[in-house]
């Protein structure tokens, strides 16, 4: 196969599916038997999808000597798949380590110079903020906005910190505390007004948002594995717009970045597309799993995952306003995804602690209690957590 003859567009929206036998669908996730799982914004439990991936690749070493396992028409197979899925053109998609990663190849990437500046939000993880105050150091000013008490950052905000000298602005779809999801579409629309690259940090939403990457304006996205997209830790996706392709000069290079494997070629040239963001061998068994991970994703829908996280979310802030519990995240669909924290009274690490005792199973994040859906979740997981939160609130 010719890995470079992968540039299909994949963006349409799709079709809506039959509402899914959500509990048949939670059989699949064996820890849903055992804990109340609300973590999904830390570490996703797994489907045995994923059991049943491992065992394949692995047979396939064992019996073969890894003849697919080792291959790389697998690799570019887990790229159009993962395409499909995000509503992306394949030559976009370079398949990454992480979050972290794809962020860092394009801060790395673009030819920031003394006096530039970075716009970004005070409630950015940690990966979206470290890997452009690293260029400080080289002149590049980072400037934060300050977000409301909900998380919430209007994009009237952003463009009061938005001059001739701003080349970035980095901001995160849903963000790690609140859950806050960002309005893409009119910072999109801002961004271009400026002649600003938007760079988006998408692992909180993507896998639960039913919206094509290709469709939003983003200028870029990076998204690690191991949350809603049920893959493995080191296993996910840098999606950078065709437009922003060639402007980039990747931080690292070697076989696969470049436009031949000859490499007596002259002159050399990066590949066109978004396979100059890899190099050297990929994550053989993590694109193995990352391919039937997305594939079983499609199969249930992101409409209908969207649907169900929607559902979920909803219940569980309208019992906890039904208890008196104090909600943190935005109440409106269109500015929340599958993130709800709580402020509550008392050490929240303490009620953590005391709820992973109970079986349920959340974390502290920003000093506030955070609890994060998937469709594996159901109304009695939520029920749960808010007996144990009533108890802390008394």
């Amino acid at each position: 196969m010719n890995k470079r003859a992968t540039t299909a567009r994949a963006g349409t929206p799709r079709e809506p599916r039959p509402a899914p036998d959500w509990e048949g669908l939670r059989r699949e996730f064996p820890t849903t038997g055992r804990l109340a799982y609300l973590d999904l914004a830390r570490k996703a439990i797994l489907p045995r999808r994923v059991e049943g991936a491992i065992g394949e690749w692995m047979t396939d070493v064992y019996e073969r000597g890894g003849e697919d396992a080792f291959a790389m028409d697998p690799i570019e197979e887990t790229r159009r798949t993962v395409a499909r899925l995000v509503g992306a053109p394949a030559n976009t998609i370079a398949l990454v380590k992480n979050t972290s990663e794809g962020i860092n190849i394009v801060a790395n990437g673009l030819d920031l110079k003394p006096g530039d500046n970075v716009v970004i939000g005070e409630c950015e993880h940690e990966n979206n903020t470290f890997p452009w105050r690293h260029h400080e150091a080289r002149g590049v000013e980072v400037r934060v906005v300050r977000a409301e008490p909900d998380g919430s950052i209007a994009p009237s905000a952003y463009a009061g910190r938005i001059d001739s000298r701003t080349r970035v602005l980095s901001c995160a779809w849903v963000t790690y505390g609140t859950g806050f999801r960002s309005d893409l579409e009119a910072l999109s629309a801002l961004c271009r007004e400026r002649g600003v690259r938007l760079i988006v940090d998408g692992v909180q939403a993507v896998g639960i948002l039913d919206r094509p990457i290709g469709e939003l304006g983003v200028d870029a996205l990076a998204c690690g594995g191991h949350k809603a997209l049920f893959s493995l830790a080191g296993a996910g996706f840098l999606y950078v717009s065709e437009g922003l392709i060639g402007e980039l000069r990747p931080p690292y290079a070697a076989k696969f970045s470049f436009s031949s494997n000859d490499r007596r070629q002259k002159p050399l040239a990066l590949a066109a597309d978004a396979h100059r963001f890899e190099y050297g061998n990929p994550n053989f068994l993590g694109c193995w799993v990352q391919r039937r991970s997305a594939e079983f994703l499609m199969e249930v829908g992101l409409a209908n995952i969207e649907r169900r996280v929607r559902a979920l979310t909803t219940y569980l802030i309208e019992r906890a306003d039904a208890l008196g519990l104090k909600v943190a995240t935005p109440r409106p669909w269109d500015q929340r995804a599958g993130i709800v924290s709580f402020d509550v009274p008392g050490d929240p690490t303490a009620t953590v602690r005391r709820l992973k005792s109970e079986g349920v199973v959340v974390s502290v994040k920003d000093g506030r209690i955070r609890a994060s859906c998937h469709f594996f979740n159901n109304e009695a997981d939520l029920d749960r957590l808010l007996a144990g939160l009533r108890r802390s609130n008394a």
